[in-house]
């Protein structure tokens, strides 16, 4: 438990809080676009880590797994950071919001799970693929790149239905799982039992809905008592 569970937890953790630290501090007074180059960095270090994975997995099990693709909800943020890194554009808001929030969510699925395995090589990739996406978000809010309005969850939760629908059709198609939101899912199982394959993944999307609109309405609410305060005291 311990050396399976806590010390890579505990060293993700480190790593975290050191790049998230350092970067905040020493970018402080930089211009965005120095501000995101640790972003690019963390990107390409993700596809180098993804290539790393479909090679190792060939090697080891012969075969590479639709639960493995790199469209898995996991994956996703490979796809996001560029739309906001390197130019920005209409996209740019709602790819930071991918960012952040899931990126929270996933996280903490994974540590939920985690105790479940045994340390090894993929395992190690994991607890650093997951990581790195945890230090962009919370990097991003650090950095003052992304502010919270709630007129951005809409936006997020049209991403996010999107990609469980997409998730849900290719799955089917496959005869596969993709990510946490295919048919044979161990993580959805008990949604599906009760509500069915389709229904159960129409009920995660009113979760995400719900999620989206509490965390964005949580925290408009403090920001605008936040400044209320304000006025008052001036």
């Amino acid at each position: 438990m311990v050396l399976n569970y806590i010390v890579p937890l505990v060293i993700t953790l480190v790593l975290v809080v050191l790049f998230v630290t350092l970067c905040t501090i020493f970018l402080k007074n930089a211009s965005e676009e120095k501000k995101l180059i640790p972003i690019k960095v963390v990107f390409f270090l993700l596809i180098a880590l993804e290539f790393c994975k479909i090679f190792y997995l060939i090697a080891t099990n012969g075969h590479y797994e639709p639960s493995r693709y790199p469209i898995v909800f996991c994956s996703m943020v490979m796809f996001a950071y560029p739309l906001f890194c390197f130019k920005k554009n209409r996209f740019s808001e709602v790819a930071k919001s991918f960012s952040i929030i899931p990126a929270f969510v996933i996280f903490a699925l994974f540590v939920g799970i985690q105790w479940k395995f045994n340390m090894s090589l993929i395992q190690g990739h994991s607890y650093l693929y997951h990581g790195a996406m945890l230090a962009v978000a919370i990097y991003l809010l650090t950095s003052k790149l992304y502010k919270f309005e709630f007129k951005k969850c809409f936006p997020l939760f049209i991403v996010l239905s999107a990609y469980i629908l997409l998730s849900t059709v290719l799955s089917l198609f496959i005869g596969g799982d993709i990510s946490y939101f295919g048919p044979n899912s161990s993580y959805l199982g008990f949604i599906y039992n009760n509500f069915g394959y389709v229904v159960g993944n129409c009920f995660v999307v009113i979760l995400f809905f719900v999620l989206c609109l509490s965390v964005y309405g949580i925290i408009a609410l403090c920001q605008r008592r936040k400044k209320k305060e304000e006025v008052q005291n001036v």
